[in-house]
């Protein structure tokens, strides 16, 4: 028996058409190849196209799921917290370091807004300081420790945040008349306190 090139079906060799689809019968029909349109041929390419669009479609899917992880990632916005960066102060070039001029009005903390008349080193004017006296102290406290020691003769700071604080004491009498002299103690406070604050 032969088959039908165009529907596949099993026709007697003696048979001029296929019974099933009414196609003509060649008689030397091994010979010739089957037609791509037939509809057997028809169903396979289906079938074909059918498993590529399924391995087609898992592929998709498995890189969808490998890639989503990392684009939800890049999307969240990194947390950052801020951080105050301190003011670097410059160091006067004169003898005279009661106060510079370049240091900003709010170096000075809420913590020591004048609140009594104490002193930060209540010996600064009679005896000489040593670095165990002052290592504790942060770099804002020896600013005010290297200004009181002008503060007490009443000299007026230019500085907003000194003036201020200062004027709070009850110590502190503002006296224009005040030239910057100090005696040796004072002036050796001075400067081992601005040595420490430069350290820092």
């Amino acid at each position: 028996m032969n088959s039908c090139s165009n529907c596949g079906r099993k026709v007697n060799k003696s048979s001029g058409f296929c019974p099933n689809c009414g196609s003509g019968i060649t008689k030397d029909h091994k010979n010739i190849s089957p037609n791509p349109n037939s509809r057997v041929e028809k169903k396979k390419y289906r079938s074909k196209n059918k498993k590529i669009v399924a391995v087609g479609s898992i592929v998709g899917m498995l890189a969808v799921v490998s890639v989503t992880p990392f684009v939800v990632k890049g999307l969240q916005k990194p947390v950052t917290k801020t951080s105050v960066t301190a003011t670097k102060k410059v160091a006067p070039s004169t003898e005279k370091t009661a106060e510079n001029k370049k240091e900003s009005s709010d170096l000075l903390p809420e913590s020591s807004k004048p609140s009594s008349s104490d002193y930060i080193i209540p010996t600064s004017n009679k005896r000489l300081l040593s670095l165990d006296d002052i290592d504790i102290l942060p770099k804002w406290q020896l600013r005010l420790a290297r200004n009181e020691i002008y503060a007490r003769h009443g000299y007026v700071f230019k500085s907003k945040d000194l003036q201020k604080y200062f004027s709070g004491k009850s110590w502190y009498h503002a006296n224009a008349s005040f030239d910057g002299s100090l005696n040796d103690v004072e002036r050796q406070n001075v400067t081992t306190i601005k040595a420490r604050e430069d350290s820092l």
